[in-house]
């Protein structure tokens, strides 16, 4: 991890304007002048939106112009695609040998997913303090010039507004957030999953979760082998709206579905996710 990088949850208190600012350069607004005029934005949340850029590795920049990386996946949806684009970049810098600096985005998250948690306050000092010694204990310590960064209440709330913003949690009121990934984003990381490591339509909920690892966000199976509550819920509802089926395919290990009922389209000693749509 790099000590003179920006800390995102320091530099970006207002996310919306990363993607304004993505897309303002990518149709060739390449200087700060230029995205001034073009976006609207004032000098503070343009300098939010291309620090956080810069932090996560959708931009460059080669004085005195700035450039966009290039997006991994483009599905039709530019706002799900550049969602994607962020959780991507943060998930592929996210190594346990080495965190990234940022890989506090993700790693806030699993604790979340870890700890089966429906619902958080962003001002809760004792939940963000265990997931400061949680991530201590992993190995993820990152420092600025003055020393080891800390999660505190600012950082904790910045964190809270980056994760609504990338479709992670939804603000339910006031400082309570509900833990739910959009399902559209889970509906499209299955379809590039089983694209990706599966057969183009079927693939394993092993294969899935370790592409999730990978390419988006840090979930592992629970210590009886089941899919997290959290996305079991979005992966229920996927197969109420007849979206995908859960089921038993070949030889793989049967993994459970935490917190959910039985229903038609989940088959009982499932191990594979089959899309429909």
């Amino acid at each position: 991890m790099s000590e003179i990088s920006p800390y995102i949850l320091n530099a970006v208190q207002t996310p919306t304007p990363l993607r304004t600012v993505y897309k303002s350069v990518e149709r060739g607004n390449t200087t700060e002048d230029e995205l001034i005029d073009n976006t609207d934005l004032t000098s503070d949340l343009l300098n939010q939106g291309l620090t956080g850029l810069r932090a996560v590795g959708l931009i460059g920049r080669q004085e005195p112009d700035y450039y966009t990386v290039e997006l991994p996946w483009h599905t039709g949806d530019s706002e799900l695609d550049f969602r994607l684009g962020v959780l991507h970049n943060l998930a592929t810098d996210a190594e346990k040998a080495d965190w990234g600096k940022q890989s506090v985005v993700l790693l806030n998250y699993q604790y979340l997913l870890q700890e089966e948690r429906q619902a958080f306050k962003s001002n809760d000092g004792a939940l963000y303090e265990r997931i400061n010694r949680w991530q201590r204990d992993r190995g993820y310590a990152p420092r600025s010039q003055q020393g080891e960064i800390d999660l505190n209440e600012p950082k904790f709330v910045n964190w809270s507004r980056l994760v609504d913003f990338l479709g992670l949690v939804h603000k339910a009121s006031g400082r309570t957030h509900t833990v739910y990934p959009q399902p559209e984003l889970i509906a499209e990381s299955i379809r590039l999953a089983a694209n990706d490591v599966g057969n183009g339509t079927r693939l394993t909920i092993s294969d899935y979760v370790d592409w999730l690892w990978e390419n988006l966000l840090l979930v592992e199976l629970t210590a009886d082998s089941n899919v997290p509550a959290t996305l079991s819920r979005v992966l229920f509802e996927l197969v109420r709206d007849e979206q995908i089926r859960i089921v038993e395919s070949g030889d793989a290990a049967v993994v459970g579905l935490n917190g959910v009922p039985r229903r038609s389209g989940i088959d009982k000693d499932a191990n594979s996710i089959e899309v429909l749509q």
